[in-house]
């Protein structure tokens, strides 16, 4: 089932806090670009792995939607052994509460491991989460204060790979 970045965000949280130190060891983070230019975020616990397809909106802002993949075998905890490790960093705002979840450590960067992983493991799900990443962004737009801010962003965006 789909749900808000935020959502599958506190159910990792939960999670975590209930691993122990062993399991934690075990968590992975691996994350590309597609090419639509999104992000794919995909996180491995010893039992399951999440997606996350994130679309930046804003300087600091985004949206973002995902999903409990499944349970990791053996070829996909390949995929999440190939790629450039970077910094990791996702600040995920809560509506409880007005708090955040703050999730931060090294990732490996891979768009073609990423892309892999959405095309041969788990491509049925992928429509459904284009699709509503783009009514989100379609909705967000018809504010005019955020399709700005919007627009400012893809040119960013635009201008560093120029």
């Amino acid at each position: 089932m789909i749900k808000s970045s935020a959502e599958i965000v506190e159910i990792l949280k939960r999670k975590w806090d209930k691993s122990k130190d062993e399991d934690r060891n075990e968590w992975r983070v691996l994350s590309g670009r597609n090419p639509r230019g999104r992000y794919d975020l995909f996180i491995s616990t010893p039992e399951r792995v999440w997606q996350l397809k994130i679309e930046q909106t804003g300087n600091n802002e985004a949206i973002g939607f995902g999903l409990d993949v499944g349970k990791p075998d053996e070829d996909i905890r390949k995929l999440f052994r190939h790629g450039a490790p970077v910094p990791f960093g996702l600040v995920s705002p809560q509506v409880k509460n007005n708090l955040a979840i703050i999730m931060a450590g090294i990732q490996l960067y891979s768009s073609d491991s990423a892309y892999k992983l959405c095309n041969e493991y788990i491509s049925d799900k992928q429509a459904e989460l284009d699709e509503r990443l783009d009514r989100e962004i379609e909705r967000m737009k018809s504010n005019p204060l955020l399709r700005h801010r919007y627009r400012e962003q893809k040119e960013r965006e635009r201008l560093l790979y120029l």
